[in-house]
């Protein structure tokens, strides 16, 4: 998922380029880069900043809210710019934000990574330093803090007990889609323990059926799976004690459990994943599950859309990655929240990122919003209308855990078979250079060691 020669490249222009002009839009409305005093443009609109990412459902849903937004609010004008994802956004984010150029901005996976008192050297989230700068403002006071679920908020847009950001909704990260027609052909049923999962997809080959289909190509969906393996094995299940161990010098990047989820992301890789799967990239891959070439998908069920644009007949489920053998233990998704809305505190308008921030926590229009977006949502009695939610979703949403890489505070300067939080088995052969997962184990551990702090 980490680009670091993109960022390098994309760094200086999107410094020049974005802080002069703002960008342009994908589809949404344009407007002068500074709008004036008060955030104005011409015609004395007043113009409402928003920055986002390329992502087309929810693209769609945004463009739709914010012409809403400009019919129930005349005097404002929407100027809803994107950018490709990743990198690229970060890059995009960092030369807004310093330039008091954006109005709304959207993180990807909410407030996280935030030092503690037993991370030391531990490196500051940008969202973090942008508070601490006051550059976001402080949503605490704002009544439509109200219409979201406390527990959410709580979790993911609370600092220092204030209220700095709208976690949008939640997204299981861990699971396996399914296409259950060649589940029932086939008399096979839904795993609930590592063995289980790996006699059906041994039975799956011997049927000639490809089990399971991921975009390698693009590196961190390799990491899907894995984060299943992470939350239910490191620390015996208990992650977060697991990450704080490491720190402390208490477990270790090489230890057994370690080493185990490696093995078993390897096993998987090795046996079980589409045939040139390291050239897959993430655009393909959903229309590879759903024209039926594979019986499985290794995505994030925000996908889901995707897929049912894809193939609206295909019957297909989502079941979590039985990582042990107590079937109690996996039934459970690993996830993060996505698309957390942070307002600038010295953007061009504030006034009206409050106002859009009130019309967008309105239930009826987060409404639109989460169904495009296929996420499970973050304010109550939200109804989805979406079967996929409510039938393979919901069962196992009981005991709801953040992903691995939610979790986990990387030392600065921490080395590339450690870098940007996750497992990286993309190192692992056949799209890497370690033959066992014990030598990359090593090197991971090898490389923890030396960025500690001196």
């Amino acid at each position: 998922m980490v680009k670091r020669i993109s960022a390098l490249i994309l760094a200086g222009a999107l410094t020049l380029s974005l802080a002069a002009c703002g960008g342009g839009g994908n589809g949404g409305s344009t407007a002068p880069a500074n709008g004036g005093e008060g955030g104005k443009a011409s015609g004395e609109k007043k113009v409402i900043k928003i920055l986002h990412w390329k992502q087309e459902n929810i693209n769609k849903a945004m463009e739709e809210i914010n012409k809403a937004f400009e019919e129930k609010y005349p005097e404002y004008k929407i100027e809803y710019t994107t950018t490709g994802p990743d990198d690229e956004y970060k890059q995009a984010q960092r030369a807004r934000i310093t330039a008091n150029d954006v109005d709304i901005l959207a993180d990807l996976s909410g407030m996280r990574l935030s030092p503690q008192e037993w991370t030391p050297g531990a490196k500051t989230p940008d969202w973090q330093q942008w508070i601490d700068s006051g550059l976001i403002a402080d949503l605490s006071d704002q009544a439509f803090v109200k219409n979201w679920n406390a527990n959410d908020i709580e979790k993911a847009g609370t600092y220092n007990g204030k209220v700095y950001a709208i976690p949008t909704g939640k997204v299981a990260m861990s699971g396996l889609f399914y296409n259950k027609q060649i589940f029932e052909e086939n008399g096979l049923s839904v795993p609930k323990t590592w063995s289980e999962f790996i006699k059906l997809c041994d039975d799956l080959k011997a049927k000639g059926i490809t089990p399971i289909a991921v975009a390698g190509k693009d590196v961190w969906p390799l990491k899907l799976p894995v984060f299943a393996l992470q939350s239910k094995i490191l620390g015996g299940g208990d992650q977060q004690k697991w990450i704080e161990g490491v720190w402390k010098g208490e477990t270790a990047f090489n230890d057994a459990e370690a080493v185990e989820v490696l093995e078993k992301a390897k096993t998987i890789q090795d046996n079980y994943m589409i045939d040139g799967f390291m050239g897959i990239d993430y655009a393909s891959v959903p229309s590879i599950f759903a024209a039926g070439k594979t019986a499985m998908l290794a995505d994030g069920s925000w996908d889901a859309p995707t897929i049912a644009t894809a193939n609206p007949d295909l019957k297909y489920g989502y079941f979590p990655l039985p990582a042990t053998e107590d079937a109690a233990k996996n039934a459970s998704f690993v996830g993060k929240y996505d698309v957390t809305w942070y307002v600038a505190e010295k953007g061009p308008n504030k006034e009206g990122a409050l106002k859009w921030m009130e019309f967008f926590s309105q239930p009826e229009n987060y409404t639109k919003f989460v169904k495009a977006a296929g996420f499970i949502p973050t304010q109550d009695n939200i109804s989805t209308e979406s079967e996929f939610i409510d039938q393979e979703l919901t069962p196992y949403l009981g005991d709801f855990e953040l992903a691995y890489e939610i979790m986990m505070i990387n030392r600065e300067n921490v080395g590339e078979h450690l870098a940007a939080e996750g497992v990286h088995t993309e190192y692992l052969a056949p799209g890497g250079a370690f033959k066992t997962a014990k030598e990359l184990a090593d090197v991971q551990q090898k490389e923890w060691e030396a960025a500690a702090p001196k």
